[in-house]
């Protein structure tokens, strides 16, 4: 993977650079979440995204209460988690069994929101033992070729979560977690995190497409009680990053 360079990543417009395709040129951005879970928030635990460089404050969320589904709010202010804040910028919502998850934006003034993302979670033939299957899937990014104009777009794809059951990729960046293979001396199903994370999770994963195992678009695992790592590159955004991450948390599938 390409160095991290945090030149390449644009902090002055935190809106921007939080909903748009992470920048090629900065390599993976390594994130780190912690999540509170003491006092009112034990039951709606808030979780918090830092940048590793400088411990930049980067996104926060909670599961709203009171809704029939999981339904997590993504603001990118800290402890502002108000639906119709100016720091919201978007949410993820889960099916009623919490096996599937649509990523949306924070909608216009007419409240049309634009899906960004979907998450499908099946049980592995293990059951629990093993790690879940995930399959991710976000628009594609249509690349500009034009030097001067580095901003590179994603496409506008409506039902992404329908266009997944029925196989339909060719507008969709589609990831699965990468098959952990199983370690003797440990008992367990591994994957390597080169360091970045240390403890065993039913949670953590790794996403790659099918046909190139060796990128890894976004690593999620845990190495504390509270506290989680989450890295990630080009083409995923860090606001659709921090939504599948949610996800993983909320999973109802072999949780731990």
């Amino acid at each position: 993977a390409p160095d991290f360079d945090i030149t390449a990543l644009p902090l002055h417009d935190m809106r921007t650079f939080l909903t748009n395709p992470c920048p090629r040129a900065a390599g993976v951005v390594q994130c780190y979440i912690k999540r509170n879970r003491s006092g009112v928030s034990k039951l709606f635990p808030e979780y918090y995204v830092y940048m590793k460089e400088g411990d930049r404050f980067l996104m926060c969320s909670k599961k709203r209460p009171n809704n029939k589904t999981s339904n997590y709010l993504i603001s990118m202010a800290e402890h502002d988690l108000k639906r119709n804040s100016k720091n919201y910028i978007g949410k993820l919502r889960a099916n009623f069994a919490g096996t599937e998850f649509q990523i949306y934006d924070a909608g216009d003034d007419h409240d049309s929101r634009t899906e960004l993302g979907a998450v499908i979670y099946t049980s592995n033939v293990l059951g629990s033992r093993g790690p879940r299957k995930m399959q991710v899937a976000v628009p594609k990014i249509i690349e500009q070729q034009d030097a001067k104009n580095s901003d590179d777009t994603p496409c506008i794809v409506s039902d992404i979560l329908g266009k997944m059951k029925a196989h339909d990729y060719s507008q969709l960046v589609y990831t699965i977690n990468k098959p952990p293979r199983w370690n003797e001396q440990v008992g367990a199903y591994v994957l390597n995190f080169n360091g970045r994370v240390t403890m065993a999770s039913v949670k953590n994963f790794q996403l790659v497409q099918p046909d190139e195992q060796e990128s890894i678009l976004l690593q999620f695992g845990r190495v504390g009680k509270d506290e989680f790592t989450m890295d990630f590159q080009w083409p995923m955004t860090p606001f659709a990053a921090f939504a599948i991450t949610l996800s993983s948390f909320d999973s109802k599938i072999a949780c731990d």
